[in-house]
């Protein structure tokens, strides 16, 4: 079987990578950010953004790798993306930081209508009746989740709400890109941290975040130096990983993906980071979201077997 030549195997598998790197860097986020309460998201941003050009540099010496080199043609054909990509981070670090997994998980689910919206506008996307009915049923869920959220932060709640927008804008814009201007999946990796890394030094160095990072007490603490190194390391992975999927699978099958990572993580959550409030008014919203999000999953899965035109994005959702 296969969707806009790629096999439903290799889908799965792409989708499946994506899924296992954003389960972990998850959890090591909100650890080192919430448990180790690490002071600076900007010098986070910062080594994941050096760590990625280094490997990829380092990688492409070896032959192990190509894409474009840095020139004024190439930086113009992927903006804006590489500043999308540089937000999303920023506002997605800021917002775990800020609330509970399991509220940063079901307020993701905001980035399925951004990026239904989007896909609509910038690639002329339509949709069923039961796929608009699903995604209605999980935004339900999630104003529901709200009402009974006895840990609100407002601050949280506007950083990932950010965070969906930009992440539903990167997902479309990188499957644009990828499509019109052959820059390729290492090629946008690689662009989107060059880019990116100027503006995010500039913004570590303004935000007087470098006395605290240094004197920050946890760096004698192996177990937060470790978590510290995966996280940044990670970063890149599920760069790569979310660029892989939403090239082969598309930008809506990619966030199907989130979707179903995120039900595993919301529920998880609850037990972990011990900013989560139990209340039953938010359970229940959280758990229609997920239902929601589950059954919006099939829905998107179902049409797998539709035939579609070469070259164009698949219809998928998350």
């Amino acid at each position: 079987m296969v969707r806009c030549g790629v096999s439903q195997v290799r889908w799965l598998l792409t989708a499946l990578f994506y899924m296992t790197t954003s389960c972990v860097i998850v959890a090591a986020n909100k650890s080192v950010l919430t448990l180790y309460r690490f002071p600076s998201i900007q010098f986070v941003t910062l080594v994941q953004l050096i760590v990625t050009v280094t490997v990829l540099e380092v990688a492409k010496l070896l032959g192990l790798v190509t894409y474009p080199s840095l020139s004024v043609s190439s930086v113009k054909k992927v903006m804006p993306l590489p500043l999308i990509h540089l937000a999303n981070l920023i506002s997605g670090l800021g917002s775990t930081q800020s609330l509970s997994i399991s509220m940063f998980q079901v307020l993701r689910r905001f980035t399925v209508l951004f990026v239904m919206i989007g896909e609509v506008i910038v690639l002329r996307k339509k949709f069923s009746i039961i796929t608009v009915i699903t995604v209605m049923a999980m935004l339900l869920g999630v104003i529901i989740a709200f009402i009974g959220d006895l840990a609100y932060d407002g601050a949280g709640y506007g950083l990932v709400l950010l965070n969906d927008f930009f992440t539903a804008a990167y997902s479309i814009y990188v499957k644009k890109v990828n499509d019109k201007k052959q820059i390729g999946k290492v090629g946008l990796m690689y662009y989107n941290s060059v880019i990116s890394l100027p503006v995010s030094a500039i913004t570590f160095l303004i935000s007087g975040d470098i006395e605290t990072t240094l004197s920050f007490q946890g760096w004698s603490d192996w177990w937060f130096c470790v978590q510290f190194v995966m996280i940044n390391i990670l970063g890149f992975v599920l760069m790569y990983s979310a660029i892989l999927c939403t090239v082969i699978c598309g930008p809506l099958t990619y966030n199907v993906a989130g979707v179903m990572k995120s039900t595993l993580i919301t529920y998880a959550g609850m037990g972990f980071g011990g900013d989560y409030m139990f209340s039953w008014v938010n359970f229940i919203g959280i758990t229609i979201s997920a239902i929601g999000g589950i059954v919006y999953s099939a829905v998107s899965f179902s049409t797998l077997d539709q035939s579609q035109e070469p070259r164009k994005p698949a219809v998928s959702i998350a």
